[in-house]
């Protein structure tokens, strides 16, 4: 672990501290993170890279585009992580995003799917799964990359099953950065990795869990949890996740009843990281390695 990612761990560990103080409610959280990242997003995002909101059929997003040395043959799909709650393309995940369309050298379509708790699910799905008709559609002839991170990568998971089950084009690959695959939130590592995650507490994940899915309906439903769905027909998967994270057997146990299914499926596992370290961009030596890793993994598709 760098000492650039220790400072990180330690700039981000008070607002765990303070998420259990106070237990805030999704929206304040929301307002809280934005307009920091909002403006993280002005200072430290990549050069090089055209950045337009955009709309996919009335679902609102915005398009990364490499300024030089474009990859044509493929195109990624992205679906933002922030617990369902918040989050979103030009805030919370600008900065990751630019460096993702830099590194992979491709045009890289980001979805700001409708938030908990005043969308609950199947509200992100459906959001989802719209955007992605709609790229698709004006995008026949591409390889497409799926990819997301944390709540985003739980949802593109669960748009790929939806897409499976109906019968509808999979995506040719899956990028998952520390995807949560299962919000009944019973992994050991809820417990054993409290301590050292710096980002977040057993409650966080609890909560967001809470606000996004509707009284009376199971959180293991797989379009919820796809933990708990079927692994036929998954697409090649790619995922990286930190050590020191809560999430890490969200990523782990998929991995394994992945492989077990026959998914040509590689885990990742980088030692001593905490969530979604690659949203810091290149301040972090571990987000250029991470997203090269990233890079290299689709170029050999």
């Amino acid at each position: 672990m760098s000492i650039r990612s220790k400072i990180i761990a330690t700039m981000i560990r008070p607002n765990k501290l303070l998420y259990n103080l106070f237990r805030p409610s999704a929206k304040f959280v929301r307002y809280y993170v934005h307009p920091q990242s909002w403006i993280g997003g002005l200072i430290f995002s990549s050069f090089g890279i055209k950045v337009k909101r955009d709309n996919f059929s009335g679902i609102p997003g915005a398009i990364f585009t490499p300024s030089k040395n474009v990859n044509t043959k493929s195109i990624i799909v992205y679906l933002h992580g922030g617990g369902y709650c918040f989050g979103s393309s030009l805030t919370t995940h600008k900065v990751g995003l630019t460096r993702l369309a830099k590194q992979t050298r491709l045009v890289c379509y980001s979805v700001d799917y409708r938030l908990a708790p005043e969308h609950q699910y199947p509200a992100a799905l459906d959001d989802a799964l719209i955007a992605w008709n709609h790229i698709v559609s004006q995008n026949p002839n591409c390889n497409i990359i799926l990819a997301g991170d944390s709540a985003g990568g739980g949802l593109s998971l669960a748009l790929m099953m939806y897409l499976r089950d109906n019968n509808k084009r999979l995506p040719d690959g899956l990028v998952l950065f520390s995807p949560w695959t299962d919000l009944t939130c019973s992994g050991e590592t809820y417990q054993t990795k409290a301590k050292y995650d710096p980002m977040f507490t057993t409650n966080m994940p609890k909560d967001s869990a809470n606000n996004y899915v509707p009284e009376g309906v199971k959180k293991t439903d797989p379009y919820i949890s796809p933990l708990y769905g079927s692994f036929s027909n998954l697409p090649r998967t790619l995922i990286l996740v930190g050590e020191n994270e809560i999430l890490l057997d969200d990523s782990r146990l998929f991995a394994q009843k992945a492989k077990e299914s026959g998914v040509d499926i590689e885990i990742d596992i980088w030692p001593n990281m905490f969530h979604d370290w690659w949203l810091f961009g290149s301040f972090i030596p571990e987000t250029i390695q991470v997203l090269d890793k990233a890079a290299n993994w689709i170029d050999n598709d």
